[in-house]
């Protein structure tokens, strides 16, 4: 039987309470689809119903425990979480190899290594 277009929302909006407390004791969705549809409380299809119901379990599963359940051994001890400043900025770049470094800086008008090696060079004679 075809009913309006959101009835089956609204249906299981009344009595989502009532559905998620059967859930809890155990009790199977075909379970408490055939109570109520015996009952004429809803109106919709075995299959709707359980689309509704997986959705609803969902919603109230996220609800019921926003933070995610940890898992494995659990320490007393907290780490504190530090928030980057800007002294901490530049560690966050990535760095570059010695030679990615020494074809940026020719490219951006820097020192070229060599010129570096030979002025240290003069230098030490």
């Amino acid at each position: 039987m075809a009913g309006t277009w959101g009835q089956a929302r609204i249906e299981l909006l009344a009595l989502q309470d009532e559905i998620l407390a059967e859930l809890e004791k155990g009790i199977s969705a075909r379970q408490i689809f055939d109570q109520l549809f015996a009952d004429g409380r809803i109106t919709i299809s075995r299959r709707s119903f359980y689309r509704r119901v997986k959705l609803l379990r969902a919603e109230h599963k996220t609800l019921k425990s926003p933070l995610p359940a940890k898992t494995g051994r659990q320490s007393s001890v907290t780490t504190p979480t530090l928030q980057p400043s800007n002294t901490q900025a530049a560690s966050y770049l990535p760095t570059l190899k010695a030679k990615e470094q020494a074809a940026l800086d020719r490219l951006w008008g820097g020192d070229d290594p060599e010129d570096d090696a030979s002025d240290e060079a003069e230098a030490s004679q």
